[in-house]
């Protein structure tokens, strides 16, 4: 089974937060924005904690229950079975639905949903599920998948330490490797008939103890003592045994004493391995087993570029696997990866009353038709840091490399004249969509994450096609259909949108010198330019895109700009013609944002960062 859905109230510093969970879930936003706490919520919902202390209710307000609500789905027939989740699952969907109630002072109120509406509200109604295993709910426990949380710790020994989380669960998973070894067994064998011998022991010294503890036991009960080894052969023998030696060039040294990122890389990669024994002895049993979430913090720490790739590539494939479940919380963009099916990617902020406040969309690609997605996922997959525009707190989109070169090269100019700021001008991402089409997706994409942007494109609106030959009515009505739609998706949140006069080059004097590379011919003319020597449409898309307040704004929509194009060439007839026959087309905007006090997430990133 899978969590699908996880609401969170009133714990730590998250007021009330839900979010949808797919495979693999990357968590990003500023520092001190919660992002942890949802992982440490996991943790908590499947421990065996009957009361929290007030330093985990929100402000430390303990007047308000911390909840935690949970849906999984994708149960398999086995886990159906089980009895913790089989008298408790809801009748409508067929989904298990659950939630734990921490009242201060008082012990843990855990109950499944089994009729009504399936949404995870504090009621009464519908929670009358059997979760059983006594007051403590341990049949629900022992259901709830095992929860692997790897902290984003200073010190990295302390994941591969015996007392940590991670190996305790590492200990769990290879218990279960060493019970199917035969020679196990006649160990156990052994290990018990030497308990036999010790409990039937002569010892003077224990049988003295013995007796005068039974002597003063017989003043007030009749009954008999008898102190016994009790030996639990597994559990010790996992618990001294798994060391991890590493031989470099014949030099065996303790997992200790590696580097942090060899450490963290070692946890996950036993995961990896465990899964590939399970897929080669054990597949059809799989199914039966207990669940894995693993949450982790922050996988990039420590980690070379390279081996940071490797990790991605590794909890991406352990997402995949049906026994997996990976939520992580990141600020690298090289852990993003929405090109495949059954990512999500959530993206946190503070609203205006410092509430933790998300914006997500799942790995459909925000319900966009398939050619649009594979548009968008090839995009990815070429262009690998186009995820930086997911953490920056403004982005421009343009449509190509020769456009990046000079907004960035402009955008320094800009700071070293104290016309912007260096936090505004480095916290702005500079996007080369590659091309109208690409950037008609992207566009939906930031709407979704609430993240402001302005879009900067060639109008396209040219008399002269490439060959020099008249353009078609039919090519200029198509080329004002995309224009339109850009503006139309640019004005659903407010964002800016500029154009280019017909194209990038067309804004430049007769001067510039195109020459075989584009992006290398703007970066020759712009690094010896000052302001005053650039073109001055081109000067002021470059400030209004950065955010800069201009004495004029610009006329950019586009039936401004045929009109202004037709004034200047009223002989212009197949514009005059395209202009006549167009008719408004339909806009697939992707609405699936909730209006509230946060209009844009990357506004309040600033006081993320001062909590």
């Amino acid at each position: 089974m899978k969590l699908s859905k996880l609401t969170i109230r009133n714990f730590k510093g998250i007021k009330e937060l839900e979010v949808n969970l797919e495979n693999i879930s990357i968590i990003i936003g500023p520092n001190n924005c919660s992002k942890s706490t949802v992982l440490q919520a996991i943790k908590q919902f499947g421990s065996k904690d009957k009361r929290l202390d007030n330093s985990n209710y929100y402000k430390y307000n303990t007047d308000n229950p911390v909840s935690f609500h949970a849906t999984f789905t994708d149960i398999t027939q086995e886990e159906a079975a089980l009895r913790g989740i089989r008298a408790s699952m809801h009748e409508e969907t067929g989904t298990y639905i659950v939630r734990a109630i921490y009242r201060f002072g008082v012990d843990v109120a855990r109950s499944s949903k089994k009729t009504g509406d399936p949404i995870h509200d504090l009621g009464d109604e519908g929670w009358d599920g059997r979760l059983g295993g006594g007051n403590n709910n341990s049949l629900f426990l022992n259901a709830f998948p095992d929860v692997l949380y790897i902290p984003a710790v200073k010190d990295a020994n302390d994941e591969v330490k015996n007392s940590s989380d991670n190996v305790k669960m590492l200990s769990t998973l290879y218990k279960e490797i060493i019970q199917n070894i035969s020679e196990y067994d006649e160990a156990l064998e052994k290990t018990r008939e030497l308990q036999r011998k010790i409990n039937t022991h002569e010892n003077e010294q224990i049988n003295f103890f013995q007796q005068e503890v039974q002597s003063f036991l017989n003043e007030v009960t009749s009954a008999s003592v008898n102190f016994q080894v009790n030996f639990k052969p597994l559990d010790d023998f996992i618990s001294s045994s798994i060391n991890a030696i590493f031989n470099y060039n014949g030099i065996e040294t303790d997992i200790n004493l590696q580097g942090s990122g060899v450490q963290r890389t070692f946890i996950v990669s036993m995961l990896k391995g465990y899964k590939k024994y399970n897929s080669r002895f054990n597949e059809e049993e799989i199914a039966a087993r207990r669940p894995i979430i693993l949450a982790i913090e922050e996988p990039e720490l420590y980690l070379h570029p390279h081996i940071a790739r490797v990790f991605k590539d590794t909890l991406y494939q352990l997402a995949d696997d049906p026994l997996f479940q990976v939520i992580a919380t990141s600020h690298s963009s090289n852990f993003i990866d929405l090109s495949k099916p059954n990512r999500t990617l959530i993206r946190f902020a503070l609203n205006a009353e410092q509430d933790v406040y998300p914006h997500q969309v799942s790995s459909d690609v925000y319900g966009l038709p398939t050619e649009e997605q594979e548009r968008f996922q090839a995009l990815l997959k070429f262009n690998p840091h186009i995820n930086e525009v997911f953490f920056a707190k403004r982005a421009i989109l343009v449509e190509g490399d020769t456009e990046v070169v000079a907004f960035k090269h402009v955008g320094e100019m800009l700071v070293q004249a104290g016309l912007l700021t260096a936090e505004n001008y480095h916290r702005t991402t500079v996007v080369n969509c590659a091309g109208k089409p690409t950037m008609y997706v992207i566009l939906n994409v930031l709407n979704n994450f609430g993240i402001p942007y302005t879009v900067v494109h060639d109008c396209d609106l040219t008399e002269l096609g490439k060959d020099n030959g008249r353009r078609s009515v039919s090519t200029l009505k198509q080329a004002i259909t995309i224009n339109y739609k850009l503006e139309r998706l640019a004005d659903e949140r407010g964002n800016q949108k500029f154009v280019m006069q017909h194209t990038f080059e067309a804004e430049m004097p007769d001067t510039y010198e195109k020459g075989t590379s584009k992006s290398y011919a703007a970066y020759e003319y712009f690094k010896n330019k000052q302001l005053d020597e650039l073109p001055l449409r081109l000067l002021n898309i470059i400030k209004a895109a950065y955010g800069i307040v201009l004495e004029v704004p610009m006329q950019h929509r586009i039936e401004e700009l045929i009109q202004l194009y037709l004034a200047a060439k009223p002989e212009w007839t197949e514009l005059k013609e395209a202009s006549a026959s167009w008719r408004t087309p339909v806009v697939d905007i992707q609405r699936v944002w909730v209006e509230s006090a946060l209009p844009q997430v990357a506004v309040d990133q600033e006081q993320c960062e001062d909590i």
